[in-house]
């Protein structure tokens, strides 16, 4: 997970590192298992007798887009800030100073403030649907698929390939490693495949050619060579397509740069799968090439020779919009003092959506052995609600909330850091309040010991607030033991800052302040309890 600030102090150990809508219900969530999903539209997956059509998109709609006073200006609105304008542009923030020399000070933006921005000589994406947002998130239309039983039977690469992997120092086989990343990211596995197929072959062919087996998803970056690598970074960029469109409303508005230098905007009536899908295809690629790979002939017939009709496998709304979310209690027991020490950001790296916050354990006693930051805390995290663990593994513990022990179906809550001695194992049935386990350093990135802590419903990621989503996009609150999780006012692109509000206290007091999300013990600006 992607450390966007962290603070050192190992003597003192004062610092600890952050990771890498209606506020208020009445009513008990009960919580009961998902009930058989049909798959809707489209043929039963099989092999296709013709080449197959994506199907036309239903009307969306749009995002509010900050006004133009013509295609050279722009009016400064709510939370923007000048990299955020420069980013929308698909732009450095130096070019935009050089266009505005007389804007006083870069950091000082007023609203209404009128900006030169450069002409918008900009390529649409094409309006074809591609994939169903299911088989972009590992939902339950995946949840019986197995990579290896699909590749018992080929002749691939991919089925006998291995490398040593970066999560625990271990050789692991192809199909391993596709399954660990599509677990991780909560990327569909089948997608995956089909995208592998398209750029490298590996599914085909018994040996990849030598670019292939460099850059097996065809990201040309000599920082991401290897099927680990790479299959981490395109389900990261699949992922950041998908919840940048679904609920930050951002990626068709803002231009994507494609490695010739177009800007491309992406259309976006398409549904967020497809948008996934598009965006993921134009990193490292030219325009010509990337018309190719999203057009009724390029990866979408790849996808169907492997898995027939991608629209056979809908799960439509894989979110319902009146979701709201079971009773959860706060991750740690009754009268600890914790630190919120990260407001909402990435539920797994920078793609996913801001479903995460981070919690570090209270202050340690003054004889606690201790001699850096990563350390083994004596602190225990909870179960914030019953469930079934469906993974205990690489510092991550999976709760699923349902019970039905599959953790691509109903709530699933993710617990990162959690030490492996003394973890809860796959199989244990938790009540509210059990022992889950220990924060450390363990699993993905971290600097300093604390607790990641996130949410997903039928495989997706749930952002921890929604004030930014799309117009016709909702997601429950993040409430536990009644404090409300909260992104900074104004500042959309602010991860890692936030508040955390007991709803209690701020009713009974006009004077209340909420916890602010802080990486520090220097001040108590961050402090929970309940």
């Amino acid at each position: 997970m992607t450390v966007r600030r962290a603070l050192l102090i190992v003597l003192t150990m004062l610092l600890l590192a952050s990771l890498a809508c209606n506020l208020a219900r009445e009513q008990v969530i009960e919580i009961t298992a998902t009930p058989d999903l049909i798959a809707a539209g489209g043929q039963v997956p099989g092999d296709p007798t013709g080449a197959l059509v994506p199907t036309p998109n239903l009307a969306r709609t749009l995002p509010t887009q900050a006004p133009q006073r013509d295609d050279n200006t722009y009016v400064v609105q709510g939370g923007d800030t000048f990299n955020v304008i420069a980013s929308r542009y698909g732009i450095e923030p130096e070019e935009l100073r050089t266009l505005n020399p007389d804007l006083p000070d870069a950091n000082v933006l007023e609203l209404g403030d009128i900006l030169n921005v450069p002409d918008m000589n900009i390529a649409a994406g094409p309006y074809l649907k591609l994939i169903p947002d299911s088989e972009l998130v590992y939902s339950p239309a995946a949840s019986d698929f197995s990579v290896a039983e699909f590749l018992a039977d080929r002749e691939s690469y991919l089925s006998t390939y291995s490398e040593r992997s970066s999560y625990d120092d271990q050789v692991r086989s192809g199909p391993e490693i596709i399954t660990t990343v599509a677990t991780n990211y909560s990327v569909n596995p089948r997608l995956l495949l089909a995208l592998l197929e398209y750029r490298g072959g590996w599914l085909s062919q018994p040996q990849a050619s030598s670019s292939a087996e460099r850059y097996p998803f065809g990201l040309v970056d000599d920082g991401l060579q290897g099927l680990e690598d790479q299959t981490i970074a395109m389900a990261n960029a699949l992922n950041q397509g998908y919840y940048a469109w679904k609920y930050r409303g951002d990626i068709p508005v803002q231009p994507m740069v494609l490695s010739d230098g177009t800007r491309l905007v992406l259309d976006a009536t398409l549904n967020p799968g497809t948008i996934g899908v598009q965006y993921a295809l134009g990193i490292y690629n030219t325009y010509e090439r990337w018309q190719t790979d999203v057009s009724a002939t390029g990866f979408y017939q790849t996808y169907v020779s492997l898995f027939g009709n991608p629209f056979a496998y809908t799960i439509d709304p894989l979110v319902p919009r009146d979701l709201q979310q079971p009773d959860l209690t706060l991750p740690f027991a009754p009268g600890e003092i914790w630190r919120y020490s990260g407001g909402p950001h990435g539920g797994y790296n920078t793609g996913s959506a801001w479903a995460a916050i981070d919690f570090a354990p209270p202050d340690l006693p003054d004889d606690y052995p201790v001699t850096s930051s990563c350390y083994l805390s004596p602190y225990a995290v909870i179960a914030s609600a019953p469930g079934v663990v469906v993974r205990s593994a690489d510092g991550q513990v999976v709760l699923d909330l349902d019970g039905d022990g599959n953790e691509h179906t109903g709530w699933t809550l993710l617990y990162m850091h959690v030490d492996q001695q003394n973890r809860v194992q796959v199989g244990d049935q938790l009540q509210t309040g059990d022992r889950i386990g220990q924060p450390s350093c363990e699993g993905g990135f971290s600097n300093g010991t604390h607790l990641h802590f996130a949410r997903r419903y039928n495989g997706e990621w749930i952002p921890a607030e929604c004030t930014d989503c799309a117009p016709d996009v909702t997601a429950p609150p993040f409430v536990l033991s009644g404090w409300v999780v909260a992104k900074l006012p104004g500042q959309p692109y602010a991860e890692y800052q936030g508040t955390i509000t007991n709803l209690a206290l701020a009713a009974a007091d006009p004077y209340y302040e909420a916890s602010i999300a802080e990486a520090s013990r220097l001040e108590d600006i961050n402090l929970v309890s309940w």
